[in-house]
């Protein structure tokens, strides 16, 4: 074969007749016990078979399959994702999708010079993969540290053709005007210091300049008024309800609450265990989630997911809810998780003295976290006390 041509599955009927019956079987097969395994609704099952026989009718034997392919069944109402699910690990499957990071980048760095690129490459790949001594850092990070120094890029575009000839002058001069000056100067200091260590440039400009500290918030304590529009918007919906008691009571953040599984909850036991917390389980969040796992079992009956929380999307498959259903969910309250949180934790600070070591080992807070709450706490007393003047 000199070339091969890509797929058109528009107009594709899954009667045509079979080019390898023997892979539809097989995969057919798989479906069903992946459905098994996942709670696929039988409807659900005929879709993917569906999809199955169309991919059969126009691959031959021996023919690999390509991802880009399956996605194309989306045009005949079969749901791709769970076919791709039945294709994953076999060796006919070809996965062809391109890596969202690797096109930001070729959507956005394409404008550099070859060898600042291949730099700019090196210090992502580091980010991405890490090294023995650095952890990789998450996609959202790695993207976030690339549009602190994508304005510095863009202005001395034209003047490099390497990032050796980055000077001191050029960053200080830059970092001068920049709105938010600690976090660029971070970005930045990771880059070069980075592009040092794998000798790619012969000095740090960045050594000895100072970006200044980054603004730190001090934590505030909801109102009256907020927390009872919380709770009442919770009455409402008993996914927002699980999620206020274990953000607004138990300060578990976004992250934790979309990773818990059902077996961290024990109800008869009245224990939460979220990464191995093991935290006592309060009357207002075993009623939220015992209500909500009523509500789970009517609406996803043969659902095996076994996140708490999970969605139309999510029920059928073995993924968390995602973060844009989570502040779809809450974009209702008038306050966000991260605010029911805080107040949670401000609360506990009160309580008991503004010890920073308690927080720590209460809600698993770093040293700098402690402080600011216990600060914060601090603060608010040396407000109210009267004046001895």
């Amino acid at each position: 074969m000199l070339f091969e041509m890509p797929r058109e599955l528009r107009g594709v009927s899954n009667k045509a007749p079979l080019l390898d019956p023997q892979l539809f079987a097989f995969l057919s097969a798989r479906a069903a016990r992946i459905a098994e395994l996942r709670g696929w609704p039988p409807r659900t099952l005929g879709s993917v078979r569906r999809g199955i026989r169309i991919l059969c009718a126009v691959h031959r034997l021996g023919e690999r399959i390509r991802a880009s392919t399956i996605s194309q069944l989306t045009h005949t109402a079969v749901p791709a994702n769970h076919v791709l699910e039945v294709f994953e690990e076999l060796d006919v499957f070809l996965d062809d999708r391109p890596d969202s990071l690797d096109a930001w980048c070729e959507e956005h760095l394409s404008f550099l010079a070859s060898d600042v690129r291949s730099e700019l490459d090196v210090w992502i790949a580091v980010l991405r993969h890490g090294t023995p001594r650095r952890r990789p850092r998450a996609r959202a990070t790695v993207i976030t540290n690339l549009r602190s120094i994508l304005p510095f890029l863009t202005e001395y575009a034209g003047k490099y053709t390497t990032l050796r000839q980055v000077t001191r002058d050029d960053i200080t001069s830059w970092l001068a005007d920049r709105p938010y000056r600690a976090y660029d100067a971070s970005a930045l200091r990771s880059l070069f210091s980075t592009l040092k260590a794998e000798r790619l440039i012969f000095a740090n400009p960045m050594r000895g300049i100072k970006g200044g500290k980054v603004a730190i918030k001090i934590p505030a304590s909801l109102t009256a008024d907020e927390v009872e529009s919380v709770a009442l918007a919770a009455l409402q919906n008993p996914a927002l309800r699980v999620v206020v008691a274990l953000s607004g009571i138990h300060a578990l953040p976004t992250r934790q609450i979309r990773a818990m599984m059902v077996e961290h909850v024990d109800l008869p036991g009245r224990r939460l265990d979220p990464e191995g917390l093991n935290r006592p389980l309060d009357d207002y969040t075993a009623e939220a989630i015992s209500e909500y796992l009523a509500y789970r079992q009517r609406r996803w009956p043969n659902s095996t997911n076994q996140h708490l929380l999970v969605t139309r999307n999510t029920a059928t498959t073995t993924t968390s809810v995602g973060t844009f259903w989570m502040d779809r969910l809450v974009k209702e309250l008038p306050v966000g998780v991260d605010r029911l949180r805080q107040d949670r934790i401000l609360e506990e600070a009160l309580a008991n003295g503004a010890d920073p070591l308690h927080l720590a080992h209460v809600f698993s807070l770093g040293a700098k976290a402690s402080l600011r709450y216990t600060s914060a706490v601090t603060e608010s007393e040396a407000e109210q006390a009267p004046s001895t003047r």
